[in-house]
């Protein structure tokens, strides 16, 4: 590419977890600023007896350098098994006092896991449960906004988030 007479080289690919993380740094100090309570969490699943939810930041936390280094080690683990992550999210957010709670979902991923439903070529199960649980989370006066970093999201985030506006953005 040719800018100005001088060879531009095209823009390094950044990976997903990092759009993630960097996602998550601009949205912690925009809620810092605005002086909003919150919580980071990551999570990945491995079949249905384990299902790991790592904490970043707890709502209690001040915001520190062990947060962002809590957040920078995080890595992309196994699978996106995400009904469970969102219901243990939504158990923590009723702990809270704060009249207005807010999840914000953002996966690099439709939601999958090994042992995720009777057929593991099927992903139809974790698409329903994902979406079960976000209605739940609905039920609950919760806000939900699922952000995916996956080209093919736009497609079963309609699934995933029925009767919500739905839209694309590349990165």
């Amino acid at each position: 590419r040719l800018r100005h007479g001088r060879y531009t080289p095209p823009p390094a690919r950044r990976a997903v977890i990092d759009v993630a993380k960097e996602s998550l740094a601009l949205m912690s100090d925009a809620l810092d600023t605005l002086g909003d309570t919150y919580a980071i969490y990551g999570f990945s699943g491995d079949g249905r007896q384990k299902v790991d939810f790592l904490v970043a930041k707890h709502f209690s936390h001040r915001r520190s350098p062990r947060i962002w280094s809590a957040l920078a080690a995080m890595q992309p683990l196994r699978s996106t098994r995400m009904g469970p992550a969102i219901r243990h999210a939504l158990a923590k957010l009723r702990l809270q006092p704060e009249r207005l709670k807010v999840l914000i979902i953002i996966s690099d991923g439709y939601p999958q896991d090994k042992d995720y439903g009777p057929d593991p070529a099927d992903h139809e199960y974790g698409i329903q449960d994902t979406a079960a649980a976000l209605r739940e989370a609905e039920r609950e006066g919760v806000q939900t906004f699922c952000i995916t970093i996956d080209p093919a999201g736009y497609d079963y985030l309609q699934r995933v988030c029925p009767g919500e506006q739905i839209g694309r953005a590349h990165v």
